[in-house]
């Protein structure tokens, strides 16, 4: 942790005795307000981290494109992501964003576009008399990225091109960015990252040349529970003296693989400027399996809100293999129903719950079972008024199975010792209460929930 902190400071350092141009006068202080161009650079384009009050580089996503790069590496082999964004703005301005991103076994590549558009404005004569159509005003950014996982590491890279117009005049730079998102080893619940943006030489619009909003940032993720996420960042932009972000999400999972997201951040940088209502943001999410909708609500004092909305969907996975054939579907698919998982010892209900709609998840994408869906269950075990949880084990899972006319029932224990959770998930015959195969792995921490429930769900479909 100590060697994390220190980077920063040399990294500042090495900004500062940069090429000279690429940062304003009095750069890194408040000296330098108002003297960076392209400002629409500064706030990256995605509600889930203005709902943070743009905390969050330790996030990952295709949104992440424009904020960390490194967080563009989640779809992994395989896997595929798309997020576009809207935002209406101050004074009638708004932004459009879209990112797309592709895995390949060399790595992630995305291509984003963010678009603002500024409000026009009209043009006038001496006596104040409209002579001609709006004024436009606009600003573009055009980029490409890669991002890579690395063992505990997510390193990525992208390279923007950037054009800007004010009526008759434009002009256009080019600028890199560059993140590293760290998994620390269990037992620790902490992740690290660390971001460059916008580092490029200036822009020249008319006669005016101004430097970008290169930005240094750098922060951690605390990981209270599975479900809950604590986030604690610094930031060192070139137009303004450095600041601080905290923020919190927690998220209601209510089926596999979906639920709700809740947001709120401060972010320190305006509250000289505007107080709370400046600093606070909040919003949330819904997720229904890979898509993602996100709406946030950041207040600016006196001068008004902007309200961020962003839609995402990803698909494909770490799992898929280039050149992989597609699996048959099997003849017969069983009807199965997933129990609840115990919570041994060490473990929170929430870690349980987590770990079995995962499996629950896995063992669906094996084509092997067909999931008695959790609304029918719920539904039966109200009608049956079955005491569910005074059973346990094998027979809660068998009851379960017959009451919701399924032929196979899995029930699993989850405990947790110095080397992290050990799961334990059995597959039990609904008509015989005999249990056909069992299966235990052990994740060393929360964040290898899925790969555990992965090799859970191979080895039950493997009977």
């Amino acid at each position: 942790m100590k060697s994390f902190s220190a980077i920063l400071p040399a990294l500042a350092l090495c900004a500062g005795t940069a090429y000279g141009g690429f940062f304003p006068d009095g750069a890194f202080t408040d000296d330098a307000r108002g003297l960076a161009a392209a400002q629409f650079l500064k706030v990256p384009p995605s509600a889930r981290f203005s709902a943070l009050g743009g905390a969050g580089l330790a996030l990952r996503g295709a949104d992440s494109f424009f904020l960390n790069p490194a967080g563009a590496a989640a779809p992994g082999p395989g896997g595929r992501a798309v997020s576009v964004s809207y935002e209406a703005l101050l004074e009638g301005a708004s932004r459009t964003g879209l990112v797309l991103s592709n895995g390949t076994s060399s790595g992630v590549f995305s291509a984003g576009l963010l678009y603002h558009g500024a409000a026009p404005g009209d043009r006038l004569d001496g006596a104040g008399s409209r002579t001609g159509p709006d004024i436009p005003a606009y600003d573009a950014a055009l980029g490409a990225g890669w991002a890579r996982a690395f063992g505990p590491f997510d390193f990525g890279v992208g390279l923007k091109y950037i054009k800007s117009r004010l009526a008759e005049e434009s002009g256009a730079s080019a600028a890199v960015d560059a993140g590293l998102i760290f998994r620390e080893a269990s037992p620790s619940s902490v992740e690290l990252a660390l971001a460059v943006r916008n580092f490029g030489p200036p822009l020249k619009l008319g006669s005016e040349k101004d430097p970008l909003p290169f930005e240094l940032g750098g922060g951690l993720k605390w990981k209270y529970t599975p479900d809950l996420n604590f986030f604690m960042e610094g930031r060192l932009p070139c137009d303004h003296s450095p600041y601080l972000a905290f923020a919190g999400e927690w998220f209601f999972p209510y089926a596999a693989a979906s639920g709700l997201f809740l947001r709120a951040g401060m972010n320190f940088k305006n509250y000289d400027d505007h107080g709370f209502l400046g600093a606070f943001a909040g919003g949330f999410g819904l997720k229904f399996g890979g898509f993602l909708l996100d709406y946030a609500f950041a207040p600016y004092g006196e001068l008004g809100a902007a309200h961020r909305m962003t839609a995402g969907w990803a698909w494909g996975g770490a799992a898929a293999k280039t050149g992989q054939k597609k699996a048959a579907v099997p003849s017969r698919s069983v009807v199965l129903a997933v129990a609840e998982f115990t919570a041994g010892g060490g473990v929170t209900e929430t870690e349980a719950a987590v770990l079995r709609n995962l499996t629950e998840s896995e063992l669906l994408k094996t084509r092997r079972f067909r999931i008695v869906e959790r609304s029918k269950l719920d539904f039966i075990l109200a009608e049956k008024k079955l005491a569910y949880a005074g059973l346990s084990g094998e027979l809660a899972a068998a009851e379960l199975a017959r009451v919701s006319g399924a032929e196979f029932a899995v029930f699993g224990l989850v405990s947790k010792d110095k080397k992290g959770y050990t799961v334990t998930a059995g597959l039990v015959n609904a008509a015989s209460g005999e249990v056909l195969v069992s299966e235990t792995v052990l994740a060393a921490e929360d964040y290898l929930f899925r790969d555990a429930s992965r090799r859970l769900a191979a080895a039950l479909a493997a009977r």
